[in-house]
């Protein structure tokens, strides 16, 4: 499932890459529908010269899109130092160009999408200021053209700051998002090993088991717990004990998530893993890879051994409790084999 971050940024990517070519097209149809003159003399304008900027600016995202943020930095770059170009000639034709503003505004709206309430403000900022400085710098600029620059400085301004109050909003929420996420998280885990705890590891069981139901894949589970542990804790303490409850859940997590494996305390020191899209034969060898690990290097420090449990579902016949049940089943087999051992 996507997270709530992975949309917002893809959002970021279509939006930089909506605008970006939406230029692309304003410079192709604007050329086509009222050519400037004689190619290439007539386009050698801010205009076209900054058709390079989303051009780059698409090409760039496409390929490294985890940069879209130093990618867009450029283009807002490249889009004030072509309005800074294009108002001194606007005010020596005594006109103002609205195509200017609209693209600013354009620029000033992904800026706050793609960099956040805090940067998209400075982008809006230094564009209004920018557009009045280089106005006032380039006067005097007859009243009716003032009133249309005037305007422009506005609108901008006035996008700016409806494009923050709905940035803001959505940073709020994104921070209370990961906030809850964070919490569910830890109440989902075993304070102790870090694992999932039996409420979460039985959601999982059931969520895995529905999907494998539902599309036919296999899914096997492991139940596994510490041989004489309690020898553990009358021997070395309970915060001993506590060491390699949590040393266990940590090596089995590291060992099989990667595989898009779950692991779970069951309760004291039995353990299941959950195995979604693997076979038995695969899961025994799963199994057994754990217990040699196990085997053949301490567990915070002291040398245990632990036993495994592997079944397997079958269709039509399993629901959680009868397959928890077998792999259970085989867990004691192999304590009844000498313990240190997989069935």
């Amino acid at each position: 499932m996507t997270s709530l971050p992975q949309r917002l940024q893809r959002s970021r990517l279509f939006a930089v890459c909506i605008a970006s070519s939406a230029y692309l097209l304003y410079a192709l149809l604007t050329a086509l529908i009222d050519p400037p003159g004689p190619f290439p003399g007539a386009y050698q304008t801010p205009k076209y010269w900054a058709t390079l900027v989303p051009l780059v600016t698409v090409i760039g995202t496409l390929i490294w899109p985890h940069r879209l943020r130093e990618i867009y930095t450029f283009s807002t770059v490249g889009y004030l130092l072509v309005a800074l170009v294009e108002i001194p000639r606007a005010i020596a034709w005594g006109d103002m160009p609205m195509h200017l503003t609209l693209w600013l505004m354009l620029n000033v709206l992904v800026s706050y999408l793609v960099f956040g309430s805090r940067i998209g403000t400075a982008v809006n900022m230094v564009s209004v200021v920018g557009m009045i400085v280089t106005v006032i710098a380039n006067g005097p600029v007859d009243p009716p053209n003032l009133v249309d620059w005037v305007t422009a400085s506005l609108a901008i301004g006035t996008t700016g700051l409806l494009a923050y109050l709905l940035t803001a909003f959505i940073e709020q929420n994104l921070d209370e998002h990961r906030e809850d996420t964070r919490r569910l998280r830890a109440a989902r885990l075993d304070a102790l090993t870090e694992v999932y705890g039996r409420g979460a590891a039985e959601e999982e069981f059931e969520r895995a088991l529905h999907t494998a139901q539902r599309t036919g894949t296999p899914l096997s589970i492991v139940v596994t717990d510490i041989d004489h542990f309690k020898r553990v804790n009358d021997e070395h303490g309970h915060a001993a004990g506590d060491d390699v409850l949590r040393a266990f859940g940590k090596r089995l997590r590291r060992s099989v998530s990667g595989g898009g494996g779950v692991v779970g305390r069951w309760g004291g020191e039995e353990f299941i893993v959950l195995l979604p899209g693997v076979a038995r034969t695969d899961a025994q060898a799963i199994a057994e890879r754990l217990r040699q690990e196990v085997a053949s290097e301490k567990v915070a420090g002291l040398p245990v051994t632990a036993s495994f449990g592997v079944a397997s579902y079958r269709a039509g016949q399993d629901d959680t409790a009868t397959l928890f049940g077998r792999a259970d089943s085989a867990l004691y087999e192999a304590k009844r084999a000498g313990r240190n051992a997989v069935r």
